[in-house]
């Protein structure tokens, strides 16, 4: 019998590595980003600290279940307003994507095409850099008819996602591309061109991106600014429309500017969970 493999997993929150395992914080590293307009919205807290860092990780821990088999995966409520999994999930509920490629700690890469679950996923998420499997989590998800791309390694791959929505039929499909992974977005154009299906982008967790990132990103439907002064300086004069003041996001194409256009009126008629305040990231790298 295999032995069984160790629960890992590491998140990104301020440019802080994270470590969980069993559903505990093991370490947090000194965080490069001082200051998050979501984090002061989630828990109060102005500052992005180790300590902040740790009381943002245990309530989202104890509340979502994050890392545990018990983990929040469907959700209706919308928490911010121009969040990625938000806007997919509005995309999705008027007939603009098909389905979502997002990944899930303790699953790794899943496809689905109820909204629900895709909020439910993205809802609670920071960058998540590694995981490992939680098979109960993952039957969870199989029982809302989810496809988790590798169940026994829960590997994180948007490129096979994507491969793996195509083989389900699926004709427009919503890709979730971090920052640092731009170069996937070239191979995610051809993919598409290839086989005669829409891959809607959206670039998340950009801040630390070199600046010769920006050309690829250019290629996305939608991105977000977070802390980062280059996504700031190249998109919003280049943008086809920026959404938001706060933390801009960026609308890269006709169908981006759609969709996060449906948000906006969301927006207006239904006040999200999580309102972001009007103060931007001072220390933007």
């Amino acid at each position: 019998m295999s032995e069984k493999r160790q629960d890992h997993h590491v998140w990104e929150i301020g440019k802080a590595r994270v470590v969980i395992s069993e559903g505990k914080i093991i370490s947090i590293s000194e965080p490069l980003v001082k200051y998050c307009p979501i984090h002061e919205a989630w828990i109060g807290r102005k500052d992005h600290s180790v300590e902040s860092i740790m009381k943002h990780s245990q309530w989202k821990i104890r509340d979502f279940g994050l890392c545990t088999k018990k983990r929040l995966i469907y959700a209706k409520i919308r928490g911010i307003g121009y969040g990625c999994s938000e806007s997919f999930m509005s995309a999705m509920q008027h007939g603009l994507v098909d389905a979502v490629v997002i990944a899930c700690d303790g699953a790794g890469t899943v496809v689905s095409a109820t909204p629900e679950v895709i909020q439910g996923i993205g809802g609670p998420m920071n960058a998540l850099i590694e995981t490992t499997p939680i098979p109960e989590l993952i039957t969870r998800l199989q029982e809302l008819d989810a496809i988790v791309l590798d169940p026994l390694s829960a590997k994180m791959d948007v490129l096979e996602g994507v491969k793996l929505a195509i083989t389900q039929g699926y004709q427009k499909i919503g890709a979730i591309v971090v920052g640092s992974q731009a170069p996937v977005i070239e191979e995610l154009r051809a993919l598409e061109k290839t086989n005669g299906v829409q891959i809607i982008i959206f670039v998340v967790h950009t801040t630390g991106i070199p600046p010769n990132y920006v050309k690829l990103i250019e290629k996305a439907d939608m991105a977000h600014s977070c802390a980062s002064k280059i996504m700031r300086d190249h998109f919003t004069s280049r943008a086809r429309k920026v959404f938001g003041s706060t933390i801009p996001v960026f609308a890269l194409s006709e169908i981006g500017e759609q969709i996060l256009h449906i948000r906006e009126q969301e927006c207006l008629n239904d006040r999200p969970m999580i309102v972001v305040g009007n103060r931007r990231p001072p220390d933007l790298i």
